[in-house]
């Protein structure tokens, strides 16, 4: 058997979280040979359990999901490894050569499934109570689960005032954890966080400790204040730079331009998933990797 770095691949995966997987199972069942290579970064192992996966009603924890996902795309074919790819040009000839590690693949077309990662709060006890599923990052998975209970978002100026509203449309009772940005708040959005029964916190939390179902914020003048549920709302990192070094373009959060079939503006190139310019959705990045897997097979 030929070793990998001789092969020609029809398609390159990096990132093996939905979307990359996605586009594997894809792949694989259009009998293309693709090979993803993963650096086991992907935000669903984090998930302590999502209810918002199709067909998984009762929910499924994070790594159970990417596990499934896995052997999914096992089967039809598809090579997974485990690695990081440091660099990636195109040639000429429209190819593209990754570097991952000690060796060179080679592929006819990439598709970029490297995802982001959650900007976090520096307050000593978050990784406690995001396992113990009190402190979470996405209202748009969960938010159905916490109706009409106490919930905290913290998160600063208008990103924090947005989530505020939409969680507050759940029936929930907020507290917008301002974090002293308060003040550069328009007098507009401030009178929306009113309207939408919003209570503003501005002092600055110094720490979370959690219990079994709440949290604790500790704020730095030594007050308390008790939720069942916090969302961290600081925004994320897209982690666009394998592309963005071949020129790629890309908006202000990094998430790469893309057409209606997921090419980047490199030709070749594709992106799924939260890299890519959409909601950053486990359901949303499944769909736009069958879309660019099939793109990619259309093409080759």
């Amino acid at each position: 058997m030929k070793p990998l770095d001789a092969e020609m691949f029809d398609c390159l995966v990096i990132g093996g979280g939905a979307a990359g997987l996605t586009a594997a199972v894809y792949l694989g069942r259009y009998r293309r040979r693709a090979l993803l290579i993963d650096d086991g970064g992907s935000r669903v192992a984090r998930i302590p359990k999502t209810h918002n996966v199709l067909g998984f009603p009762d929910g499924i924890a994070g790594p159970e999901l990417l596990e499934r996902m896995r052997v999914h795309a096992g089967r039809y074919g598809a090579v997974l490894e485990m690695g990081r790819v440091e660099g990636l040009r195109r040639h000429e000839d429209g190819g593209f050569e990754a570097v991952a590690g000690s060796r060179t693949v080679r592929a006819r077309r990439v598709l970029l499934a490297t995802g982001a990662r959650d900007v976090e709060p520096d307050i000593p006890g978050l990784a406690p109570a995001l396992q113990a599923g009190v402190v979470r990052y996405c209202p748009i998975c969960d938010g159905y689960e916490t109706q009409g209970r106490r919930v905290a978002v913290l998160g600063r100026a208008q990103h924090g005032v947005r989530e505020s509203v939409f969680v507050a449309g759940f029936d929930n009772r907020v507290t917008w954890l301002a974090m002293k940005s308060q003040q550069h708040v328009a007098a507009s959005e401030l009178a929306r966080l009113q309207a939408a029964g919003v209570r503003i916190e501005n002092r600055a939390p110094r720490a979370i400790r959690c219990g079994t179902s709440n949290v604790m914020v500790e704020l730095a003048d030594g007050d308390t204040l008790e939720f069942d549920v916090l969302y961290a709302a600081l925004g994320l990192v897209h982690a666009c730079g394998l592309a963005t070094a071949m020129g790629a373009q890309c908006r202000p959060d990094g998430q790469l331009e893309v057409t209606d079939h997921y090419e980047t503006t490199v030709p070749g190139l594709y992106a799924a998933g939260d890299v890519a310019v959409d909601l950053n959705q486990i359901n949303v990045a499944a769909g736009q990797a069958a879309i660019a897997a099939t793109a990619i097979h259309n093409s080759l």
